[in-house]
């Protein structure tokens, strides 16, 4: 399951385009079955279907091909003097330097956009078609495109004037102010994703199984999340994506179920899964991982000040007059991408740690090993990831754990807890 906590780092995407570069590794697949829980779900794992293997490997070898392709992509423009183009070409307009920089930004999305549409039409086009999980035809895959093209450009004609005042206003001590900025722009977006941009692609309505949703909101109420409504989104509108979540923060949170889990998912097994999400919740991981980014983002801001300044200094041909300057900005995102890829591992092991522990908190919420095992099993099967992951790979690119250590765990758990699951009677 992907867990929206993640919409954090994903913001930062959106405000700072191409600087995390590449494709998530974890895939998301097809198919139909029956909501019933998978066969012996606490036994051996099974070995990995060729076609799983070949998704997932694939998706590794896209994600290393993207993060090259991102930076390339900035080292050509920084290096052949495109960037400092692009500012001459936003002065032409205008000579105020908010305006300048938003000018910009707009300009420097669209490049973006175009530099990395043949990466993500075969990633999320020509790849999720021949694997069956696309729903979608080409122009309805290109308009959600330009959809979150359109939010990234207001996102960023909005947060990149003000970061480059703060670095105009500050000078060389801008890296603490700036970082506190960013910081509050993804706890912003944090609060509006879910009732503002979510809807934007997909339609939301409250879940049709009336005694599912007064179950989910027992649950969370019991947990302390302020819900008062459980939403079902027609994800397949787009794909065979299956996923749930908790979002938003500041009075905007929703438990959200992909229609896809509802007709895959056993009763049991969904609520394993709301479990997990209401665990990142509970256990406050949106307000860590933003602490846990805030550390990052002040590392990462003082290295590009640092090296930033001594490249414009030392290569006037990149036609850079200033750090200040938003020309400076394909510089920035190229040491920050670098900056990020290095510390990949770091964030990655975080991430996973945060969803053992959602693991744990949702099998203590439940206590339905069976229904754990078995929703994990579900979402390989349908994902095409791995179920057995090399460990260097799941160290160095995942940001959850393979399936065959999250059962491993569950198995472990339900020795040391034999009582009997907490579900419904007769319910299978």
């Amino acid at each position: 399951m992907r867990s929206r906590w993640l919409a954090a780092p994903m913001l930062l995407m959106a405000l700072f385009p191409l600087a995390a570069g590449g494709t998530d590794p974890v895939g998301s697949g097809s198919g139909d079955a029956p909501p019933d829980l998978m066969p012996d779900p606490l036994g051996p794992v099974p070995p990995d279907a060729p076609e799983n293997e070949a998704y997932a490997h694939g998706g590794y070898v896209l994600f290393l091909a993207g993060t090259l392709w991102s930076l390339a992509v900035l080292f050509i423009i920084v290096r052949s003097g495109f960037g400092a183009r692009l500012q001459e070409m936003a002065e032409r307009v205008t000579a105020r330097p908010n305006l300048k920089v938003a000018i910009y930004a707009v300009l420097f999305a669209l490049v973006n956009f175009v530099a990395s549409f043949p990466i993500e039409a075969y990633s999320g086009f020509v790849r999720e078609k021949r694997y069956g999980f696309l729903n979608q035809d080409f122009g309805g895959w290109m308009g959600d495109q330009g959809k979150a093209l359109a939010v990234g450009i207001v996102l960023q004609a909005i947060f990149l004037p003000l970061l480059y005042l703060v670095i105009r206003r500050m000078g060389r001590a801008w890296w603490m102010p700036g970082s506190a900025l960013t910081i509050g722009f993804v706890i912003l977006g944090q609060a509006i994703f879910p009732v503002f941009i979510a809807p934007l692609f997909n339609k939301f309505d409250p879940l049709g199984d009336a005694a599912l949703k007064r179950e989910i909101l027992d649950l969370a109420h019991a947990q302390g999340i302020p819900a008062d409504e459980v939403y079902q989104v027609d994800a397949s509108r787009q794909s065979e994506h299956t996923n749930a979540y908790v979002a938003g923060i500041l009075g905007t949170q929703r438990i959200v179920l992909y229609d896809t889990l509802l007709k895959r998912f056993a009763p049991r097994e969904i609520r394993f899964v709301m479990g997990h999400e209401m665990g990142h919740y509970v256990l406050k991981h949106i307000w860590r991982t933003v602490a846990f980014l805030a550390v990052l983002i002040v590392i990462g801001f003082l290295f590009v000040d640092r090296l930033g300044r001594r490249v414009i200094r030392a290569r006037p041909s990149f036609g850079i007059r200033a750090f200040e300057e938003p020309a400076s900005l394909p510089l920035v995102l190229l040491l920050l991408s670098g900056f990020f890829l290095l510390a990949r591992p770091l964030v990655s092991a975080y991430s996973r740690a945060q969803e053992s522990a959602a693991d744990r908190f949702g099998l203590e919420l439940v206590r339905d090993p069976e229904a754990a095992a078995s929703s994990f099993l579900k979402f390989g099967r349908y994902d095409l990831s791995e179920h057995h992951v090399h460990p260097f790979i799941e160290k160095m690119l995942l940001t959850h754990p393979s399936v065959a250590n999250r059962v491993r765990f569950i198995r472990e758990w339900a020795q040391e807890h034999p009582e009997k699951p907490i579900h419904a009677a007769g319910e299978d």
